[in-house]
C-alpha cells in the first residue's frame, strides 16, 4: 500500500515499509546517497554536498541531455535516414524484431564526418561539449574534430535508471572487415564502463522476481535472450567482468548464471568472471551450449534450447571439477596433479571457508592423497591470479618463512625434473656424479630409485617403502605443477627441460652462496682468536668462492 499524501509505504507480504526514501532504495535496489540524487533530481534542487557541485551538475546534465538527443537522431537515421534498408535487413536476419528494436533504443550512425557534430551543434553545444559526450574524436593535427562513430549499427548503453551514458557500435554489414567490429563510448562524465552492464535498466525487476540473472557477452546476445523470452539478462558488453559490476548486481540477486561463447575466449571469460563472483561470495552457474554456438544464435534458431540450457546450468565449481575429470586421467599421478591444479585455480577464489573446505575434500579423494597435501598446495596459491604469489617459489609452502631457500630450490627442482621421465634420464646420465647431488639424500635418493623404475614416478613410489617419503614426493610432486604453470595444461618436454635445468643452476647457485656466507662466519671466529693459519685458509676460500658465484 502506498500512500501519496503522507508519502509512506507499506508491504503487508513482506512487513517492510518507510518513507519515499527507503520506498525508492527497495524497489529500485539503490544506496541512500544515489536515492537522495534522483529525488533531489526529479524536485529540481541541487545538492551543493555532493562531489562537484552546482558546475558538475550542470555539466553532467549537459552531457546526459546531449546523448538522449543523439540516441533520438540514430534511432530515427534508422527509419528514415539514407541506409536504413541495410540495418534493418541485417537486425531482421539476427531475428530482431521492431518491438526490440524500439525496446533497446537501437539506432544507426549514418555514414559521414560530421553529421552529429553539425546536429548537436545547431541544437547550442559547443564542441567541448560534444567532445565530452564521447561522440567525437579530436583530429591527430589537433585542427578540429570528426564524428566517433560513422556507418555503425548503435546500440545505447544506459545507467540503472534507464538515461543513455555511452554507446556500443558495431560496424554496418558490408563494410571493410579490417576495422574494429564494435567500438565503444570512451570513459566520460557520466560514462564508467567499469560500472555499467548492458540492458540492467530494462532487466533489474525480473532479476528481482526471478531471484537470478544471466550474464552474456554481447549485446545481441541480450536482445536475442529477452525475445526468446529471458528478461533477465545482462552483457559486461566487450570489458571483463568487474566487481563494481559484480556489487551492482548483487542488489537484485546473489545469484549469476554465465552464458559465454564456447569458443576458448568465451570459456577463458568465463572462467575469470566466475572467480570473482566466488570472491564476492555470488552463487554463480555456468551455462553451455552445443556445437560452439552464442547465446543469440541458439535464440534465432530455436529459443527453447537456449531456455532449456540455462534451466540445466550447472554450480560453477561443479562444472570445473567435472572439466577437470574428462581432461585428465585420475588413475596417473600427472593426471591428478592437474586435476587439483585446475580444480585448485578456483578453489581459491571462494569466499566461504565451509565451501572451500568441501572441495578440498572432494580434490583429495578423487586424487586420492590426503587433504592436507591439497590444502598445502592451496596455500600457495595467489587469490588474484590462481598461481602462486610473486614472493614465494614455486615449491614454498605456507611455512616457507622457516624454509632455506636452497630446501625450496631443491623441491622445485625435483618436482620439475619427475615431471618427464627423458629429461629425468637426461639427468641421471649427466649429473648423477656431480658433487651437488652427493649433497643431498633425498636428491640422490630421487635420481638412484628413478632409474631403477625406469624413470615412472607411480613407479618410484610403489618401490618406495617408506609412507613419509612417499607424502613428501607426493607434495613435491603436485606442488611444482603450480611453480610453472602459466595457464597452459600441458607442456612439451623443451619446456620441462629448460624449467629444471634452470632449477638445478640456482639451486648450485644457491648452496654456493650458503657455503660464502658459512666461510664468512668462521671467518670472524677466526679473526676473534687470532688464528692466522686458518683466517688464511679462511680468505683463500672466500676468495675462489667468490669468483664462482660471479
Amino acid at each position: 500500500m502506498v500512500n501519496e499524501e503522507k508519502q509512506i509505504y507499506h508491504c503487508f507480504g513482506c512487513a517492510k515499509g518507510g518513507d519515499v526514501f527507503s520506498f525508492v532504495q527497495e524497489i529500485e535496489s539503490m544506496e541512500f546517497r544515489e536515492v537522495l540524487k534522483i529525488l533531489a533530481e526529479k524536485a529540481g534542487v541541487q545538492l551543493e554536498e555532493f562531489k562537484g557541485g552546482q558546475q558538475a551538475g550542470d555539466n553532467k546534465k549537459r552531457i546526459l541531455d546531449a546523448l538522449e538527443l543523439a540516441t533520438k537522431f540514430y534511432e530515427t537515421q534508422l527509419v528514415k535516414g539514407p541506409g536504413k534498408e541495410k540495418i534493418m535487413d541485417y537486425l531482421h536476419g539476427r531475428a530482431i524484431n521492431d518491438e526490440n528494436i524500439q525496446k533497446f533504443r537501437l539506432g544507426y550512425a549514418p555514414a559521414g564526418w560530421d553529421n552529429m557534430l553539425k546536429f548537436l551543434s545547431q541544437r547550442g553545444y559547443s564542441l567541448d561539449e560534444i567532445e565530452k559526450t564521447g561522440l567525437l574524436v579530436k583530429k591527430e593535427n589537433g585542427a578540429g574534430y570528426y564524428d566517433r562513430f560513422r556507418d555503425r549499427i548503435m546500440f545505447p548503453v544506459m545507467d540503472i535508471m534507464g538515461k543513455v551514458v555511452g554507446y556500443s557500435a558495431r560496424v554496418a554489414p558490408g563494410q571493410d572487415e579490417s576495422q574494429a567490429k564494435y567500438i565503444n563510448t570512451p570513459e566520460s562524465l557520466v560514462y564508467h564502463k567499469s560500472k555499467v552492464l548492458y540492458g540492467l535498466s530494462l532487466a533489474k525487476n525480473e532479476i528481482k522476481q526471478k531471484n537470478y540473472v544471466l550474464l552474456v557477452e554481447g549485446n545481441l546476445d541480450v536482445i536475442a535472450s529477452s525475445q526468446a523470452g529471458l528478461g533477465n539478462v545482462v552483457a559486461v558488453s566487450g570489458t571483463a567482468l568487474t566487481p563494481d559490476q559484480v556489487i551492482m548486481l548483487k542488489r537484485y540477486s546473489e545469484n549469476i548464471a554465465m552464458l559465454f561463447d564456447m569458443d576458448s575466449a568465451g570459456q577463458l571469460a568465463a572462467q575469470k568472471s566466475a572467480d570473482l563472483c566466488l570472491q564476492k561470495g555470488v552463487n554463480v552457474k555456468i551455462v553451455t551450449l552445443a556445437d560452439g554456438k552464442d547465446a543469440a544464435d541458439v535464440a534465432q534458431k530455436n529459443p527453447e534450447l537456449l531456455l532449456d540450457a540455462v534451466r540445466k546450468s550447472t554450480p560453477a565449481m561443479e562444472y570445473f571439477f567435472e572439466q577437470a575429470l574428462k581432461k585428465h586421467d585420475r588413475n596417473s599421478a600427472e593426471g591428478k596433479r592437474n586435476i587439483a591444479k585446475d580444480v585448485l585455480a578456483h578453489v581459491v577464489h571462494i569466499e566461504s571457508q565451509i565451501e572451500k573446505s568441501h572441495w578440498i575434500k572432494k580434490i583429495a579423494h578423487e586424487v586420492d592423497v590426503e587433504e592436507k597435501v591439497v590444502n598445502d598446495v592451496l596455500k600457495t596459491v595467489d587469490s588474484n591470479s590462481g598461481k602462486l604469489t610473486e614472493e614465494n617459489l614455486p615449491m614454498a609452502e605456507k611455512s616457507s618463512n622457516f624454509q632455506k631457500r636452497s630446501d625450496i630450490l631443491r623441491d622445485s627442482m625435483l618436482g620439475a625434473i619427475m615431471r618427464s621421465a627423458k629429461v629425468w634420464e637426461e639427468i641421471f646420465d649427466k649429473e648423477n656424479e656431480s658433487e651437488w647431488v652427493g649433497r643431498e639424500a633425498l636428491i640422490s635418493s630421487v635420481l638412484r630409485k628413478g632409474k631403477e623404475a625406469n624413470f615412472s614416478f607411480d613407479q618410484m613410489l610403489a618401490n618406495i617403502g617408506d609412507n613419509a617419503t612417499i607424502e613428501r614426493l607426493r607434495k613435491i610432486y603436485f606442488n611444482t605443477e603450480f611453480g610453472f604453470n602459466d595457464g597452459i595444461s600441458e607442456y612439451d618436454e623443451n619446456d620441462v627441460r629448460q624449467m629444471a635445468q634452470g632449477y638445478i643452476g640456482q639451486y648450485i647457485k644457491e648452496l654456493q652462496k650458503e657455503r660464502l656466507h658459512s666461510i664468512i662466519k668462521e671467518i670472524e671466529k677466526a679473526e676473534r682468536s687470532g688464528d692466522k693459519e686458518v683466517l688464511k685458509k679462511l680468505m683463500g676460500q672466500l676468495t675462489e668462492l667468490s669468483q664462482a658465484i660471479k
